[in-house]
């Protein structure tokens, strides 16, 4: 089965021919910085964002704690906390 996990669906199920992933997976980059992907984000606003992503990036928030759009970022370079981990939530 291929490793290349596809968004609010789960791992692609066709046979892997390079590293785990299959022939239309294999040569996916990631949006952010080039590396190979391992999947599609699966943020939504709106709508599911699809993009792909490796394993050191994510899609990026905004100073309110939710998805900006269809931006994308590594992990060690976002900004914001989500808005549930924010200080200032009034939820909790």
């Amino acid at each position: 089965m291929c490793n290349y996990s596809l968004a609010w669906i789960g791992p692609c199920n066709k046979q892997p021919v390079s590293n785990g992933m299959c022939e239309e997976h294999s040569t996916k980059k990631c949006v952010v910085c080039g590396n190979p992907a391992i999947g599609q984000c699966a943020e939504t606003n709106g709508l599911v964002c699809g993009a792909d992503l490796c394993p050191d990036c994510e899609h990026q928030l905004t100073a309110e704690g939710v998805n900006d759009d269809f931006k994308h970022c590594r992990k060690s370079e976002q900004k914001y906390l989500p808005w549930y981990m924010q200080k200032n939530n009034e939820n909790h």
